[in-house]
């Protein structure tokens, strides 16, 4: 019985050295990668002078409106009825001006840090699958996403055999 069970611990080893044998993983950790990258960088500076220049045009539109408003509280008992009106309008107007320029100034900026951060994974990506398939790596994951950096696309892809299990086109 013990050599039985000390085979068969022997066999589960062996199979399981040889399944690992198989396949090679790696991992990176894509944070680090993109934070050396010297395009990053300046991706990050312009970034950075985007948000300055957003939140300067903002500060003059506050400066403007609040200028606009000491003004007529200062002489709206000396103006007549139809320019006080028109002076409230203009301050209600500015007021919604601001208000939506604030609320597109993160989606806007967040927009244009996607676009310019696409060029830059694409290369990171690039290189990670040049770097898996060079040194034979089957799969590289990410640990700073949590995700697959690279696979190979050929092969142990399941999804038209369970598509066809489940009646799916």
């Amino acid at each position: 019985m013990k050599k039985a069970l000390s085979t068969l611990l022997a066999v589960c080893i062996i199979c399981t050295i040889t399944s690992t044998a198989q396949q090679r993983y790696g991992h990176i950790n894509s944070d680090e990668i993109r934070d050396a990258m010297p395009e990053y960088k300046q991706l990050v500076a312009s970034m950075r002078r985007a948000r300055q220049e957003r939140e300067s045009r903002l500060k003059a539109m506050y400066a403007d409106y609040q200028k606009k408003m000491i003004e007529l509280s200062e002489y709206q008992f000396m103006l007549m009825e139809a320019v006080l009106e028109e002076k409230n309008i203009e301050l209600m107007n500015l007021q919604a001006s601001i208000q939506e320029f604030e609320q597109k100034i993160e989606p806007e900026l967040a927009q244009m840090q996607m676009r310019r951060l696409k060029p830059l994974n694409d290369k990171y990506l690039k290189i990670v699958n040049q770097v898996a398939q060079e040194n034979g790596y089957d799969f590289i994951f990410d640990v700073a996403t949590g995700h697959i950096a690279y696979y190979p696309e050929n092969e142990g892809d399941i999804t038209e055999l369970v598509k066809k299990k489940m009646g799916i086109q």
